[in-house]
């Protein structure tokens, strides 16, 4: 087996007297697409902010590609998509600009972008699909397509790990399933290490190969369908819990039925 990609080890985190996270052991592996489910206020973003370095735990430990997280953040590795994505819709920046904006947080004030640099944002745009409305102004575009450029800004540092927060939130059903076919995509075409936060375990259980339970405490680790059949689901979401299964012939879960 290899070696995890992002290693936590009895992760406590604690904000004054209020536990977050309680004793939280948890492994990813290269090329594995995880997502950790939960319902609001379980510890979901707390748990990615300190696998990121941003929270410091109280206890335990974290690693990233076997470095600390806050040092591994600055090279570029880890590409990241917070939840609050707030944009002023007026500013006249194209799709283009928005991907750029990764390659010019590592250069100095005064330098242009080189040849490389162009490669890689052009490069990241044909990736998500999105090349051919790379000069479109960037608050013309739909819901599903800003995501997808501002996963293309994340891979413009051509990173080994995707986080992401909660990254469908306000697109619609077709928008969510064609993001999720570009992640699954960008695993199998890039090798790419994918942690997704959700509250929906319906939807994103058809891509990932585990789930993650978390309402502060770590209740389930494994493959989604075990996660689905279990009473751990009972004991994050409630009791009355309802999981909607795709149908065979929805987009996301064609490729698994076929």
């Amino acid at each position: 087996m290899e070696r995890p990609i992002i290693a936590l080890n009895n992760v406590w985190v604690e904000f004054g007297s209020i536990i977050v996270l309680e004793d939280i052991t948890l492994a990813v592996r290269p090329r594995e697409i995880v997502s950790i489910v939960g319902p609001n206020g379980s510890g979901k973003t707390t748990l990615l902010r300190t696998m990121m370095g941003l929270t410091r735990p109280t206890r335990g430990t974290v690693s990233i590609l076997e470095t600390a997280p806050a040092e591994i953040m600055r090279t570029g590795r880890i590409g990241y998509l917070p939840q609050e994505r707030r944009q002023d819709e007026r500013f006249p920046v194209t799709a283009y600009d928005v991907v750029a904006m990764s390659r010019f947080a590592r250069t100095a004030v005064i330098e242009r972008l080189t040849r490389t640099d162009r490669q890689a944002i052009e490069g990241a745009l044909d990736t998500v699909g999105m090349a051919d409305a790379a000069r479109a102004h960037f608050g013309s575009l739909s819901g599903g397509q800003k995501q997808r450029v501002l996963i293309a800004r994340a891979l413009a540092l051509n990173p080994e790990i995707l986080l992401l927060d909660e990254p469908s939130t306000g697109l619609d059903a077709v928008a969510q399933d064609s993001f999720y076919l570009l992640l699954r995509k960008l695993r199998d075409e890039r090798g790419l290490a994918i942690v997704i936060v959700s509250h929906d375990i319906g939807t994103v259980s058809m891509i990932v190969d585990t789930v993650a339970c978390i309402k502060r405490k770590l209740h389930f680790h494994g493959k989604p369908a075990d996660c689905l059949g279990s009473d751990r689901l009972a004991e994050v979401f409630g009791k009355n819990v309802y999981v909607l299964h795709h149908d065979k012939n929805c987009p996301t879960c064609r490729d698994d039925h076929a």
